[in-house]
């Protein structure tokens, strides 16, 4: 899932978007990562 989230973020953002994210705002990263999994779980 997480793969999935970093792909999606990366076509409507850019290329290394979530690893941006994820060093420049830790709380922020893990709310949308968050969010993406619990509105596309299978």
């Amino acid at each position: 899932m997480y793969e999935q989230f970093i792909e999606l973020t990366n076509q409507i953002f850019w290329d290394g978007y979530a690893e941006t994210l994820a060093q420049e705002n830790p709380a922020r990263f893990q709310l949308e990562l968050s969010d993406f999994m619990n509105i596309y779980q299978f």
